[in-house]
């Protein structure tokens, strides 16, 4: 399947009418009105692809028309401010002035034609112009006469001085007034005329005419095909998209591609609304999914507190596209961020391919923990009675669940997968008093003899005695937990045993770190504030009273709130007030969580601590080794 790579945003909710007006509006040249532009590069800063797409449409004549100008090839001019535009939506949240947009996207522009002119030679031939032509959907006689008449503007243009042929361009294709042009050059708008009144004469004397009306009608604003060849990314509809994202999953070399359709997509805490699946047109012009990435929405402890996260996991690209791979996922990744907020998340939470997540904000947060004992060391009590039932969400089972796993930082609220992540994987085991289920097990057998322990709930004695009846009986010899929690029950009795081992990463060796972010500190912080008020009066600090601020520095943004104790009560307010302070990047989520020691993090990330914050951080954000089970997430 031969694909053009087209990611683009869907209109969303605006209505037809009120849409086509603002495509409208955005293609009439007008003054370019600095206090709207800014208002709308923070919007698209803040991860709105609507108003990212309205950028492109109000600004890809100006962006075509310069390229134009650098590289005297029509399609050259395209492909190379088609590049830009998808650089520029990459590298947006680094502008630190967004009123500065138009400058910054021609340097951008620039750097796109420049690497052009160096890697390929700037004129095609007539049978390579013609074939593009005619792959744009004109018959081959009048291909054939549009590739000479680009030819030649190209050549009469390309006579011209460098400054006069950013004019020419600018004001032809762009439509853009003299004033927009001085604008976007940066130059006054005396040379902009000047420059413009110098070339008319040179191309008078070639093919003023011509040129005009080629320039003209082939600006990109002639239709909507070249806005929507910068960007097609969008939110799946489960009932259009589903299908498609399954099968590009189970098109993929993979032991898990067949679990998407069965239940680690299908029925399961998957947010439809903030995961986003990328667009291509085919060779028949069909618009198809080629990508995909998955967020679902997690309710994740933080010691006595839960959080919103948006959690994650799962990213495709189709094999057709595969060399766009890391591109691809760089702009839906940054969608789906962007989407985050408004969604009404708290924290995002993602693991493995730091790079990316990274290059999202994202900071480190803690390594995913294996753990190793010998089946000879667990208790060899009497079992209780097992029952094997099918490992799928069940009211009783999830309600042990989060009964066993109340205030252990990471972990997160049942139900999350109904059929399962691993759906058919796992064998289940419960046992109850008077019909009332008191825990249970999850497990797999190995073919290396090892009992993969999935999940455990329920009084940590019983699970373990339970555990060794299961072992002995599937004739496993050493048993595995993955991603235990380092202070749950079990864990605790474990790290008694002489053959327990711990290691960070995955079963299979690979190593895995959780990446997080702060999505909204003030909805954060508001629902953490209880909690770190109830450990303030468990403290020595018990009568501490006063401000603590909270100031985020990170994505080009601030992000400011302070905590007000007083008389008992804690209240969380925008800004930050008080000399007492913590200041950073997006390393204080690992200070919310407890990472590491308090200290430590501070130290490593640059943190700034200041006033009675230095007395308060090991208080509010002591250590709480997170980790995140495998059914989270």
């Amino acid at each position: 399947m031969q694909m053009r790579v087209s990611i683009c945003a869907r209109r969303g909710s605006l209505p037809g009418k009120q849409w086509k007006r603002r495509v409208r509006a955005a293609m009439q040249p007008s003054k370019i009105d600095h206090e709207s532009l800014a208002t709308e590069v923070k919007r698209a800063q803040a991860g709105e692809l609507g108003a990212f797409h309205g950028l492109v449409v109000r600004f890809q004549d100006m962006a075509v028309g310069y390229a134009f100008s650098l590289l005297g090839d029509y399609h050259l001019a395209e492909d190379a401010a088609q590049e830009a535009f998808l650089d520029a939506f990459r590298k947006l949240p680094t502008l630190r002035h967004p009123e500065a947009f138009v400058s910054w996207l021609r340097t951008v522009v620039f750097k796109h034609c420049d690497r052009l002119r160096r890697c390929r030679p700037v004129a095609e031939s007539l049978a390579e112009e013609d074939e593009r032509l005619t792959a744009d959907g004109m018959e081959p006689p009048m291909a054939a006469e549009q590739a000479e008449i680009a030819r030649l503007v190209g050549k009469a243009i390309g006579s011209l001085p460098a400054g006069q042929r950013e004019v020419v361009s600018l004001c032809y294709i762009g439509q853009r007034s003299g004033r927009q042009v001085a604008t976007f050059l940066d130059l006054p708008l005396t040379t902009v005329k000047k420059r413009l009144h110098d070339a008319k004469p040179k191309l008078r004397r070639s093919m003023s005419g011509m040129a005009k009306q080629f320039l003209e009608t082939n600006r990109p604003s002639r239709d909507a095909r070249f806005a929507d060849r910068v960007l097609r990314l969008a939110s799946p509809d489960p009932s259009e998209d589903a299908a498609a994202i399954y099968n590009l999953f189970e098109a993929e070399d993979h032991p898990a591609r067949g679990q998407w359709r069965a239940g680690r997509l299908a029925d399961s805490h998957a947010d439809w609304n903030v995961s986003r699946v990328a667009f291509a047109r085919d060779g028949d012009n069909v618009e198809r999914v080629v990508a995909a990435l998955n967020a679902y929405d997690l309710t994740m402890r933080v010691g006595t507190a839960e959080v919103r996260a948006a959690g994650v996991n799962g990213d495709v690209v189709h094999p057709d596209i595969a060399v766009q791979r890391g591109e691809i996922l760089e702009q839906t990744a940054a969608a789906a961020v962007g989407a985050m907020r408004e969604a009404g998340y708290d924290l995002a939470v993602t693991f493995d391919d730091d790079a990316l997540w990274l290059r999202q904000g994202f900071t480190r947060g803690w390594r995913a923990l294996t753990w190793r004992v010998a089946t000879a060391d667990l208790p060899a009590g009497a079992a209780p009675g097992l029952e094997r039932v099918d490992a799928v969400h069940r009211d009783d089972l999830a309600t042990a669940y989060n009964a066993t796993h109340s205030g252990l930082t990471g972990t997160v609220q049942r139900p999350t997968y109904r059929l399962n992540k691993h759906p058919g994987l796992f064998k289940t085991y419960r046992w109850d008093t008077g019909g009332d289920t008191r825990g249970y097990v999850s497990v797999d057998p190995e073919s290396d003899g090892c009992l993969w322990v999935d999940e455990v709930a329920g009084d940590a004695g019983t699970c373990l005695t339970a555990l060794r009846s299961t072992a002995d009986g599937l004739g496993c010899e050493e048993l595995l937990f993955d991603r235990l929690h380092y202070k749950s029950p079990v864990g605790v009795q474990l790290r008694q045993m002489s053959s327990c081992r711990l290691t960070t990463g995955t079963r299979l060796g690979k190593a895995r770190w959780y990446l997080l972010k702060i999505v909204d500190l003030k909805s954060t912080m508001t629902k953490l504030a209880p909690m770190l008020h109830e450990r303030l009066l468990a403290s020595e600090l018990s009568d501490w009273q006063g401000t603590l601020a909270l100031e985020l520095r990170a994505d080009g943004t601030e992000e400011a709130v302070t905590l007000a104790v007083q008389n008992g009560t804690v209240q969380v307010h925008l800004g930050a007030t008080g000399g007492n302070g913590i200041a950073g990047n997006q390393a204080i989520a690992q200070l919310l969580l407890g990472t590491e020691d308090p200290a430590e993090i501070v130290a490593e990330n640059g943190i700034a601590v200041c006033g009675d914050a230095k007395r308060l951080l090991p208080v509010l954000f002591p250590p709480q080794h997170p980790q995140m089970e495998n059914q989270a997430l």
